[in-house]
């Protein structure tokens, strides 16, 4: 890829002996959404630590703007714009929004003092780069899980992000904030911001995936256009098996027989009473 961000040349990581990776390379391009698919100790997690500088790897390079890194440390994987949000957001949940949007410049610049203005300044701007109009002053304890999501991107945004990694980000989420999250990656991918979803949800994948990758036991066994794969060759892909999925037939309820629970006046302090 002429114009790649990022490019990952033979990782390999063990840990005890068992193989977490094995030779993965892979690019990723400005402004390219790649999507990540695989099971559960597939590896997926491991990738991202060692992009993100939480790991170092046994084999291997990772290249950045032409840069070539045998390992990276997690400042230095910031300070190259790789920016990861994981399911906890690694938010301060007893800070508003600005104070967390604004913490890492505040700590950067080594005040001795909090310059609020530039705070409140900085967390608007995150703010309204992904089009969200979240209270400034709001706690982020009292934030439903898609604002406290929106919150993380703008952190990543104002710390100039190149490249964003969203591990499994619409898990928590309903249809309609999945759907709003969906267009904030499209807005970030307009931007030349780089993604990479990693993701079980097979259908969201087919809806932004310029490329997919999935992996099995380590490996990297198909890099391949979104738009040329269904699920049911993901689905393969990531198992080694073609998975045939039934039609699933619900038992008729019926009244016979003693109840498998009964609840007489159950009450728990301030919150719910006498009910059976």
């Amino acid at each position: 890829m002429a114009d790649a961000f990022l490019r990952v040349e033979h990782l390999s990581k063990r840990f005890a002996g068992v193989a977490a990776l094995d030779d993965v390379g892979f690019e990723i391009g400005r402004g390219e959404i790649r999507c990540l698919i695989g099971e559960n100790g597939s590896g997926k997690s491991t990738l991202i630590k060692i992009i993100s500088g939480v790991h170092t790897p046994d084999r291997g390079a990772i290249v950045i703007d032409g840069r070539e890194y045998a390992s990276l440390t997690p400042i230095e994987a910031i300070h190259q714009g790789i920016e990861v949000i994981y399911q906890d957001f690694a938010l301060f949940t007893n800070l508003t929004v600005a104070e967390n949007i604004g913490i890492n410049s505040t700590v950067r610049a080594g005040r001795a003092l909090v310059d609020w203005k530039s705070v409140y300044a900085l967390a608007r701007k995150g703010l309204r780069r992904i089009g969200s109009d979240i209270p400034l002053g709001a706690r982020v304890a009292r934030l439903c899980t898609a604002d406290r999501q929106l919150i993380a991107i703008a952190k990543a945004i104002v710390r100039d992000a190149r490249l964003i990694i969203m591990d499994e980000p619409t898990t928590a989420l309903t249809g309609r904030e999945v759907r709003h999250l969906l267009r904030v990656i499209g807005d970030l991918q307009a931007r030349g911001i780089a993604i990479l979803f990693v993701s079980h949800k097979l259908n969201e994948i087919r809806e932004i995936a310029h490329n997919v990758m999935i992996f099995r036991n380590g490996k990297k066994v198909l890099d391949a256009v979104g738009a040329n794969l269904d699920t049911a060759a993901m689905a393969f892909y990531m198992t080694g098996r073609h998975v045939h999925a039934g039609a699933i037939h619900a038992a008729a309820p019926t009244s016979e027989g003693a109840p498998l629970l009964e609840v007489q006046d159950m009450t728990l302090s301030r919150k719910f009473r006498g009910v059976s």
